[in-house]
């Protein structure tokens, strides 16, 4: 395997990052291209590092506001962070299959982790919903859209490529985890009402 397309070495430098983890976290909200296109001459275990942070403190935004504990708080964590992995390992599968250039799954673990920042502000917005569950709910949707925008360019600027031709590696393992999601409500409804009709519930 290419050492160059999985490279977890860190290489420090005397003067350190030059773009530091807050400003990394402001910028991927309203100047994304920009501070995607600074991180691309990060190194590549600082980049991992900033997508790590901005990974589990997204997570924290999608806690229930009503049921918040010690072990709801570790299982969204937990859940996150492979959930991450496993998506970013797809996509430098298939990236490695149509030979795309580029590639380098730790930058992409890092951008793709540093996309997921507008999940954290569910946790403010999740106090309106005690006034008004309407306007959460669009607050949500609104954020969900904007975390794909983002997303969407962290693959472009991993892969130094156009919008365009990263778009089906935004898309396919959104439409992987509906055709999943969908198969096992489907399968276990036919569990369910097979029980039915012999009887058994």
């Amino acid at each position: 395997m290419n050492s160059e397309s999985i490279n977890f070495e860190p290489s420090f430098t005397d003067d350190g990052p030059k773009i530091g983890f807050l400003e990394a976290f402001y910028g991927v909200l309203f100047c994304p291209k920009k501070v995607f296109e600074d991180l691309f001459n990060e190194d590549t275990f600082t980049v991992i590092v900033y997508g790590t942070l901005a990974v589990l403190l997204s997570n924290l935004g999608k806690l229930n506001p009503y049921n918040i504990g010690i072990l709801n708080i570790f299982g969204v964590e937990v859940i996150g962070l492979l959930s991450w992995v496993f998506v970013a390992a797809f996509i430098f599968f298939l990236s490695t299959v149509f030979k795309t250039p580029n590639s380098n799954l730790g930058r992409l673990l890092g951008f793709t982790g540093l996309s997921s920042i507008p999940f954290l502000l569910l946790t403010p917005i999740s106090l309106i919903s005690n006034l008004n569950p309407a306007v959460y709910s669009v607050c949500e949707v609104f954020i969900n859209v904007w975390a794909f925008i983002l997303f969407w360019i962290a693959l472009a600027k991993s892969f130094q490529l156009e919008g365009w031709r990263v778009l089906l590696m935004a898309i396919i393992p959104f439409l992987l985890g509906v055709f999943l999601f969908t198969f096992l409500i489907a399968n276990l409804l036919g569990f369910y009402f097979q029980g039915c009709l012999s009887g058994k519930f």
